[in-house]
């Protein structure tokens, strides 16, 4: 595909990235604080100017904190800062939703980034029965929910722009993952991401980038042709 040809001008940008699993050790992600550090550098480089780092928190799997999230985000802000890197950065987490989340909820044992924001998503194999009451719930505590890569949930994809404008409609926001735009996570997820491009209803890009090769596929996308579409 012309994408994978290197080029030198980029042809777009974003400052803030809300979803990534870069924080060392902590879930599918980057293992090695190293590769945090060489994907870190990287994205300065392709102007992202502010990071939410969202680690993933699931049930029955072994759970992240905020605590340990925190720790893991303090840790690598000190490994830039040995390299005089310093960055504008917080961290929250990516919740499956379910049910364990109103536990959490009522708990005030929510990882939230950027002013209250709460990154969630469904299951890839069918929606979450608890959706609609873990909204409710976050928003009701002053949440404001924000749906991870909508146009990756084989579900919403025949009726996906009014599935999103409901949620907006209700106060959600919505995140897309830039390398759905060149077909990584299939065609299905390309066609749902240029689509919500199209209704001009997503409000935030992000790389939910797991490992140093992902951020090689977003620098050669931002530096193609196809990234200008992302402009309009």
């Amino acid at each position: 595909m012309d994408w994978f040809k290197r080029k030198n001008k980029q042809y777009f940008s974003y400052d803030h990235d809300i979803h990534s699993h870069i924080l060392p050790g902590l879930d599918d992600g980057v293992k090695r604080v190293e590769d945090s550090v060489v994907i870190v550098k990287k994205m300065l480089e392709l102007g992202v100017k502010q990071f939410s780092f969202t680690p993933h928190i699931s049930f029955p799997s072994p759970m992240n904190t905020p605590e340990i999230i925190l720790e893991k985000l303090n840790e690598l802000k000190e490994r830039l800062l040995k390299e005089k890197i310093e960055i504008e950065a917080d961290a929250g987490a990516e919740y499956k939703i379910g049910e364990y989340m109103i536990d959490l909820i009522r708990q005030g044992n929510i990882a939230s980034f950027h002013g209250g924001k709460v990154l969630v998503e469904h299951s890839f194999v069918a929606p979450s029965p608890a959706f609609e009451e873990v909204i409710f719930r976050l928003q009701d505590k002053g949440y404001t929910p924000v749906l991870a890569h909508p146009e990756r949930y084989p579900f919403y994809a025949k009726h996906l722009t009014e599935r999103v404008w409901e949620l907006k409609r209700r106060g959600c926001r919505i995140q897309v993952n830039l390398l759905s735009f060149v077909g990584f996570y299939g065609k299905e997820a390309m066609a749902g991401a240029r689509e919500l491009l199209v209704a001009r209803l997503i409000d935030y890009f992000s790389g939910d980038i797991h490992s140093v090769k992902q951020v090689e596929l977003l620098e050669k996308f931002l530096k193609s042709k196809e990234s200008e579409k992302l402009l309009v």
